[in-house]
């Protein structure tokens, strides 16, 4: 027998923070990877579309620390008398962890902790379980948020149900996760469906970290591979026994295996004694990959990072695309659908570390999940897509109630189904309904960046149409900005701020200049927007007006603007990286070695970034890198 039951949980965990009220109107693409030797056309064709200029719009999650409370969760458990698994729909709906009770084994990684890190396209991230992304390329939007969650009584048995809807492509995204009773695998059905009204450029990879360790291999059937590094080169290769060990790799890196025609697509890890993961799929997922952090300084750095314990964990991934840096063709009204399934590959225990014999994992493979099923079990699944689930058990945000809604008004097809309904507002979306109900945006305080934003044409027009004020000219303006309109920008800007002196066209003006290379004023307008800005903008504004006058060559202009921030905010990390950055850049190298030797912890410290660590060589050129400071993937 199945059982699904609701629990309270408690974690250590940081706390995430309020979100980032500045909108996320900065270009942020990333520059084209190198190629060495030729790639399949088809590859080639998939890296030149879908990138997305920035995550507007979403607001960045960065205000988050490194200190560990235990903290409550809410838990949705699948038990029968062969697996457990734990999910946390709070958590961007990540499985935490899946036993296998036969065997008495772990196969993911369960961290230690909830330890937010900057690895996803919204900054926070955290390491373990299994996590879905969706949209484009990176650790999704709702990655550390809640996703909508209820139980569905389906014709085989309760399932659990997790939806959303995406705000960059505007499409709505499920995770059905069943547990038949006599199975010893997970299976999640996963829909995508395209409600944007437009072909959307589509992505998605599954995320599997599983406990790494030096007896951990790799078993694919794929004799050949693209790989790349943190030096941005791809490459193909051959599958060699030294790939197939994640904890032998000298350096962090990516393996795409190449799917064989005609054969099942699936991947699967062991330890030594024959126990670990198995990635299964029905064919929409082509893409497996293997994911290590390798063995030099900096991967056990980050290990360490991101896992309080310091256990390491390697990532086994399925994807629709053969790589993740393609993007596939979403059309318009249509949707994808798939099912994957997770399981102990269950093999014998291997001598000597001995790479397991592929033919024996596609046997247990046949075993977990039998190609007579597959089909099968995809269809019951799409017959119980748009069950209506029962209550809520963990509501997601309110966007999807906003765009139905919306839409509802503008009799255009909606975006809600009986099996994902939108029901709920939630307070980041009541403006934008009195916008929609009334015609006005409701005004707020002029001191303040609310940090609710919305796109496209129906809202531009929507705002175009309300009665003028400085908030819709400071929104329209935001959109224009967002989207890479810097002159459409720039004049909502100044007739906002010629209606009413206000912070959000303040700051709108200050990152418009700082782009168009007018540093000095960018730096006036800086220095004032921190001066002025109440206490859960002005931490984001120092941060970001002492970024973008440090790239813009002006060290003394981004000290300033530290300076006028309060005590509470110079304590951060980041805060102080930057102003030890400026004080180096001034030539005053006592006072910035000073701020090294006391130590800086930057919580948010971006994956691959190496600045700290920069900073130290050129200040200390003739001492070595502390351990605390090296997180250089590459030495």
């Amino acid at each position: 027998m199945t059982d699904i039951r609701v629990e309270t949980i408690t974690l250590h965990a940081a706390d995430l923070g309020a979100a980032n009220p500045l909108a996320a109107v900065a270009d942020v693409s990333e520059p084209p990877y190198a190629v060495s030797g030729a790639l399949p056309e088809e590859i080639a064709a998939g890296m030149g579309f879908g990138g997305v200029r920035n995550l507007f719009p979403y607001t960045m999650q960065d205000a988050y620390d490194r200190a560990l409370e235990p903290t409550q969760f809410t838990a949705v458990v699948l038990e029968n008398s062969h697996l457990r698994a734990v999910v946390l729909p709070q958590l961007g709906g990540r499985i935490w962890s899946l036993r296998d009770l036969d065997r008495d084994v772990d196969l993911l990684h369960e961290n230690s902790a909830v330890q937010y890190a900057n690895l996803a396209l919204r900054d926070a991230w955290f390491a373990g379980g299994i996590e879905w992304n969706l949209g484009t390329r990176g650790h999704a939007p709702t990655t550390a948020s809640a996703l909508h969650t209820a139980i569905v009584d389906a014709a085989d048995g309760p399932l659990l149900r997790m939806w959303e809807f995406d705000r960059l492509r505007e499409t709505v995204f499920q995770v059905d996760l069943s547990l038949p009773s006599d199975s010893s695998a997970l299976f999640a059905y996963v829909r995508i469906r395209n409600t944007s009204g437009r072909d959307a450029p589509m992505y998605w990879w599954t995320n599997a970290a599983i406990p790494q360790t030096e007896h951990t291999r790799v078993i694919t059937p794929s004799s050949t591979a693209i790989a790349t590094g943190y030096d941005g080169a791809i490459s193909t290769v051959d599958v060699t026994p030294e790939i197939l060990a994640p904890a032998c790799a000298p350096y962090a890196a990516d393996y795409f295996f190449d799917p064989i025609a005609g054969a099942r697509t699936w991947l699967a890890a062991v330890d030594e004694n024959g126990d670990g993961l198995a990635l299964l799929s029905t064919d929409r997922l082509r893409g497996r990959k293997l994911f290590c952090w390798g063995d030099g300084i900096g991967g056990h750095r980050w290990q360490k990072w991101l896992t309080p314990d310091g256990r390491h964990y390697a990532e086994l991934q399925s994807g629709l695309a053969r790589t993740q840096f393609e993007h596939l063709l979403l059309p318009a009204g249509e949707s994808w659908d798939w099912v994957e399934a997770y399981g102990n590959i269950a093999l014998q225990q291997t001598a000597d570390d001995e790479i397991p014999d592929a033919a024996s994992a596609a046997a247990r493979v046949e075993t977990l999940w039998p190609d007579a099923d597959v089909m099968a079990r995809l269809e019951r699944f799409r017959a119980s897509a748009d069950e209506v689930p029962r209550e809520p058990i963990v509501r997601g945000n309110g966007w999807g109630y906003l765009e139905q809604r919306r839409r509802d008004r503008a009799a255009e097809c909606g975006i809600a189904s009986p099996g994902t309904p939108f029901d709920d507002p939630t307070d980041e979306v009541q403006q934008w309904l009195e916008l929609l109900d009334t015609g006005d945006l409701p005004l707020t305080d002029r001191r303040e960046i609310v940090g609710s934003y919305v796109r496209g044409e129906p809202w531009e027009r929507l705002l175009t149409q309300a009665p003028r004020t400085w908030l819709t000219a400071v929104h329209l303006g935001t959109m224009a900005h967002a989207r890479g309109d810097l002159e459409q920008a720039g004049a909502y800007y100044a007739a906002s701020f010629a209606l009413a002196p206000n912070m959000p066209a303040l700051r709108g003006r200050a990152r418009l200049r700082a782009e168009t290379g007018r540093v000095s004023q960018a730096a006036g307008d800086y220095l004032a927007a921190v001066g002025h800005a109440l206490p859960d903008a002005q931490r984001a504004l120092a941060i970001e007006g002492a970024m973008v006058l440090l790239d813009g060559g002006d060290p003394a202009a981004a000290l300033r603007v530290l300076d006028a921030a309060s005590d509470d905010v110079a304590v951060v990390g980041r805060v102080r990286f930057l102003r030890t950055t400026a004080l180096h850049r001034l030539g005053r190298d006592d006072e910035a070695g000073r701020m090294l030797r006391e130590g800086i912890e930057i919580a948010n410290l971006r994956e691959g970034d190496e600045r700290v660590s920069d900073l130290w060589v050129r200040v200390f050129p003739d001492e070595p890198l502390p351990a605390v400071y090296d997180f250089r993937m590459k030495v």
